[in-house]
């Protein structure tokens, strides 16, 4: 009966979050601006020749591994659609993957305490399930890898846990192809779990524990340099040039981007413990006091023998101690730019933990049941509010496709340009959304746009001074007047210019 209504609640859950999702996406309402818009044209260009780069990472001439391209290319080879995209890149990793990969950790938590991993981690990173984005991905890989790690050094047949290492390793080696930054992390720190976990709980010879600690890390590292054989080979047709930056980076701070300052130091412990305040929904001196206590509590029931460990958690909480050692010793130290995004994938170190805290400290577990109802509450009421407000109020794919579509239609077939503002100058998404939705080609460089006919301007909400000088700049005055005029409800302007 109990199995019975944990999988009917689960259902429930799955199926009203999953409505609430695919609504979002299938309706437009979701963000697409200057990274999936750009991810998506190379994808659409690597169905006509393959690339063997990803997109460019925080340094200028190092990029992200072909992999995230070419997993998008699948969607944008049936269609152009980018909700079709969202729905298999995004969607289906976070509703069905995810699930999957977290009940595998059911011999550290039961099934309740599972399900309410994944709604929290669900609730607190939406943004995973509805945005196109390559570091999102990343906290799924992490987190089998992890998985694998942990019973790997479980394993009595140390050739089995071998193969299980050396399969961490390939996912570690394809995170670190999309999230470069934490990947190193979570790299670093499995090599620090595998010293760790050898010198503490393998009972054998200092000699044995040596051969098997290098054939561990050996097995790992094996794993993730294999998936980096793409880099390799573009490495090789192009002089090093992409490694020969990296070294610069590391020898001088950040290589080209040395002026740029991200985070500081108390701002970078501040982001490590956000993401736990995240994960439950609170501010961060909430989440950081909420924390403090749940730690004070887990070690006095421990001092007092009324929490026990056994091996398998024992090692668990070593490997979270390795984790949060190797990104807090890695951010602090390193001299390359630190940013907020860089974070991403810590979710698997605060989820785990809250796991921890709600196995061996039973009565918190209610509380987290009730705060989780309430969220799921606050989300519906959230939803329902956004159904019966209009779509195109908002900065959304549907409103960049009816802004589109709008100068399509007035252009009537006759030749024009298109210019769109932006803080970034590039506009990479109208260039993706004229190429799908009129085949024309807007140059996403403003620079490359050759003024042909009328002008359409693409003014998004911004101060008036800024848009101002980017009218006059673009199409003179002296040059072009205004013929036409259309107000988007979201605030954006479009104009329509005509020469003199």
């Amino acid at each position: 009966m109990k199995n019975k209504l944990f999988w009917l609640i689960a259902l429930g859950a799955w199926l009203l979050l999953a409505a609430i999702f695919l609504y979002t996406i299938v309706s437009g309402n979701t963000s697409f601006w200057y990274d999936p818009a750009r991810d998506m044209l190379s994808a659409w260009n690597n169905l006509h020749k393959l690339t063997l780069i990803g997109s460019t990472s925080g340094i200028p001439g190092i990029f992200y591994g072909p992999y995230w391209i070419w997993l998008l290319s699948i969607p944008i080879f049936f269609s152009k659609d980018p909700r079709l995209t969202t729905l298999i890149v995004s969607f289906i990793p976070c509703m069905f993957i995810l699930p999957i990969i977290l009940y595998q950790f059911k011999k550290y938590f039961d099934k309740w305490i599972l399900l309410a991993l994944w709604i929290l981690f669900i609730l607190s990173s939406k943004s995973y399930v509805i945005f196109i984005w390559n570091p999102n991905n990343s906290p799924l890989l992490f987190l089998a890898a992890t998985y694998l790690i942990l019973s790997a050094v479980s394993k009595e047949k140390f050739s089995t846990g071998l193969k299980q290492i050396f399969l961490a390793g390939l996912l570690t080696g394809l995170a670190l192809n999309i999230n470069i930054a934490f990947g190193a992390v979570f790299a670093l720190s499995s090599v620090l779990f595998l010293f760790l976990s050898t010198i503490l709980f393998l009972k054998r010879t200092l000699v044995i524990r040596t051969q098997q600690l290098f054939l561990r890390i050996g097995a790992f590292v094996i794993g993730i340099l294999l998936m980096f054989l793409p880099f390799f080979i573009f490495e090789v047709r192009h002089g090093f040039e992409q490694t020969k930056i990296a070294l610069m980076a590391l020898a001088h701070g950040g290589g080209g981007i040395v002026t740029v300052h991200g985070l500081t130091k108390v701002q970078i412990i501040g982001s490590f413990f956000g993401r736990w305040a995240q994960l439950l929904q609170l501010s961060s001196n909430a989440g950081l006091v909420i924390l403090a206590i749940l730690i004070a509590i887990l070690v006095i029931l421990f001092l007092q023998n009324k929490v026990h460990f056994s091996k398998a958690e024992g090692s668990l909480l070593l490997f979270l101690f390795s984790l949060s050692v190797g990104c807090l010793g890695l951010y602090l130290s390193v001299h390359n730019p630190v940013w907020e995004y860089h974070f991403t994938g810590i979710e698997v170190l605060w989820i785990l933990l809250l796991g921890v805290f709600l196995t061996k400290i039973p009565f918190i577990r209610y509380l987290v049941y009730v705060w989780i109802l309430f969220l799921l509450c606050i989300q519906i009421m959230g939803f329902w509010g956004t159904i019966h407000t209009s779509i195109l109020t908002a900065d959304s794919l549907t409103t960049k496709e009816y802004i589109v579509n709008t100068i399509v239609k007035d252009a009537n077939g006759k030749t024009y340009s298109v210019y769109a503002y932006s803080a970034s100058i590039y506009v990479y998404e109208y260039t993706y959304l004229f190429r799908w939705l009129a085949d024309k080609d807007v140059p996403y460089d403003p620079s490359a746009v050759k003024r042909e006919g009328d002008v359409y301007l693409i003014l998004s909400p911004e101060k008036q001074s800024l848009l101002d000088d980017f009218v006059n700049y673009r199409t003179p005055p002296k040059l072009y007047k205004t013929v036409k005029t259309f107000s988007i409800p979201n605030g954006t302007t479009i104009l329509k210019r005509s020469l003199l």
